[in-house]
Order: structure tokens, then C-alpha cells, then sequence
């Protein structure tokens, strides 16, 4: 499975509930990324988004209070989830928010990070992966403006996978 996020200097990857900020040249990249794949989130996640489910993408909700949201299919526990995982034959994404990334990064192998060169002010935080030993760095675009702000897009492989 593979973590997708973007976050900022101070590893912040939300805030009030939401994105840290739009970013049109990363949600472009989301979704080249993510077509056809199937998508791991949580309620608020899913309930975040303008369109539900997100088309073209089979989406799954992890989530100890929904029971069935539209579209999605809704998971109450992990190991339920990663049995259904395991059947699944495209490629894997988790989406967020940040308690899906905590409770679903020890499974994944890869992350795709849209690294974004400010402090946002964000008060949903992620692992800094830059720094953890499990993990190394093995693609990274060039700096990319968006406006007045600079990403990076990062593609971090897990160098010791314990599952």
C-alpha cells in the first residue's frame, strides 16, 4: 500500500478539518495517481470531499461509527480491512485524514509526498518520513511554483517492511 499526502515544514498535513491549502498542480497529481486504484480514508475524509465517492476509484472507508456511507465500502476495524486489501488487485492508496495515515503507514511500503516549503499553520500532524530510518528517499521532482508557493514531489520506499 502506498501513503499519499502533502505536508508542510512542520510535517502538518491539515487543518481545520480540511486540506492545508488548494493546491491545483497537487490535486492534478492525486488524481493521475489514484485513477483507477482503490482508496483508503476515514469518514470525515470521505465526507470532506465535494464529490462522493471519488469517481473512478474504488473507495474505502475505515470507520468505528459509519455503517454504510454511499459509494464506499465502510470497514469497522483494520483487520477487516486488510483482509478485504489483500483480494483487491489494483493499486493501493491511503488518503488520510491523519488518524487512517497513523493507524495504516506500519502497512504500507511507499509514500508519495507533496512536500510543501512553508509553515501552514496546520493542526493535524504525520511522521516526519524524511528522517525516519525506515525509510529512504528514492524519487524527488524538481522544485515546482505554484503561485506563491514551492512543492516537491517525494516518493519514499520503506527500507524494513515488518508485515
Amino acid at each position: 500500500m502506498t501513503l499519499i499526502l502533502v505536508m508542510d515544514n512542520d510535517c502538518a498535513i491539515g487543518r481545520s478539518g480540511g486540506l492545508l491549502c488548494r493546491l491545483p498542480e497537487d490535486m492534478k497529481n492525486f488524481r493521475a495517481v489514484t485513477l483507477n486504484s482503490t482508496v483508503i480514508m476515514g469518514r470525515k475524509t470521505y465526507k470532506s470531499f465535494p464529490k462522493r465517492p471519488l469517481p473512478d476509484r474504488e473507495n474505502l472507508v475505515l470507520s468505528r461509527s459509519a455503517k454504510d456511507l454511499e459509494g464506499a465500502k465502510v470497514f469497522s476495524d483494520i483487520e477487516s480491512l486488510m483482509q478485504y486489501v489483500k483480494t483487491v488487485k489494483n493499486k493501493v492508496f491511503v488518503i488520510g485524514g491523519g488518524e487512517i495515515y497513523r493507524q495504516l503507514a506500519p502497512y504500507c511500503d511507499e509514500a508519495l509526498i507533496t512536500r510543501l516549503y512553508e509553515n501552514m499553520g496546520g493542526d493535524v500532524f504525520f511522521e516526519d518520513i524524511e528522517h525516519d530510518p525506515e525509510w529512504e528517499l528514492a524519487e524527488s521532482s524538481f522544485v515546482i511554483e505554484t503561485g506563491c508557493k514551492n512543492i516537491r514531489l517525494l516518493r519514499f520506499v520503506k527500507k524494513i517492511n515488518n508485515r
